[in-house]
């Protein structure tokens, strides 16, 4: 259970559902905080089949970001009300861009002229759904459009989506790595099912570790993550390459934008909702 602003209330709903839980309520309430001047606050009680220790501090770092103050959960175990079904019914088919299509195991559809990309929702991040996932997509997209992309890296790969993106885009060697174990595990069980079994190299590898260079990496984290990593990001990409970065508040942007420079500059930023994803180019 967590007390956010209500201006927030959409935001922060889809970090806990893309972060595995199974399904949001909301609840109206009135904020008896002065620094925030009275405004009205929403209680989000989200419902998850397990959330283990890890999971419950990558929430609150996300969730404390996109609050003034923080936001501190309240922990009750309850009795299943059913929200996985519920949730199942509420996955529709989302189309992404001009060629994704985002779908669930259960809603598979065939004889679609976009490119079907079938994520089971789990405890790894990314269904599309989230604004941080959909602009990454977005730009991933324009990209590989307009340049050839022989060999791709996506730095927290979580549920796979974006390296699954890639090799639906046509790109024939990608690496996907990810320091959480759920998040592989969902990762791989997504490539299985949309049937591109061992074309991914995923891996718990550090990123300090990856050989090579790039001509496309994607990193959806936090900014702060991004940052720390901007030596390791630049060194691995190759010359006129494509960095993608989200995860990142609006209020952020500009900061990323300075860890990266003057290596690399920024060719492009997208906004959706309160999020950023930028596109940076060497």
């Amino acid at each position: 259970m967590f007390d956010v602003p209500a201006a927030i209330a959409d935001d922060a709903a889809g970090i806990l559902v893309t972060h595995g839980a199974l399904g949001c309520e909301l609840k109206k309430i009135r904020s008896t905080h002065r620094a925030d001047g009275g405004k009205k606050a929403v209680r989000i009680l989200a419902y998850f089949r397990r959330l283990t220790p890890a999971g419950l501090r990558r929430i609150e770092a996300v969730m404390g970001r996109i609050t003034a103050d923080g936001a501190t959960p309240e922990l009750h175990r309850v009795v299943d009300p059913g929200w996985a079904t519920l949730w199942q019914t509420r996955f529709e088919p989302l189309p992404i861009g001009r060629r994704f299509l985002i779908v669930p195991p259960w809603r598979r559809t065939k004889g679609e002229d976009r490119l079907c990309i079938v994520i089971r929702p789990g405890q790894a991040f990314g269904t599309g759904h989230h604004p941080s996932t959909l602009g990454t997509l977005n730009l991933l997209e324009e990209w590989c459009e307009t340049h050839r992309v022989s060999r791709a890296l996506d730095v927290g790969t979580g549920s796979g989506i974006l390296a699954i993106a890639m090799h639906k885009l046509g790109v024939p060697e990608i690496v996907a790595i990810d320091i959480d174990a759920t998040a592989l595990e969902n990762a791989r069980e997504n490539a299985v099912l949309n049937g591109i079994d061992g074309r991914i190299r995923f891996s718990a590898a550090p990123l300090g570790s990856i050989r090579g260079r790039f001509d496309l990496i994607t990193a959806n984290i936090l900014s702060s993550v991004l940052i720390a990593m901007a030596p390791e990001l630049k060194a691995r990409l190759r010359p006129k390459g494509g960095l993608i970065l989200a995860g990142i508040l609006r209020r952020e942007a500009a900061g990323v934008v300075s860890a990266f420079a003057p290596q690399l500059r920024c060719v492009c930023t997208r906004f959706d909702k309160a999020w950023a994803a930028l596109l940076m180019e060497r």
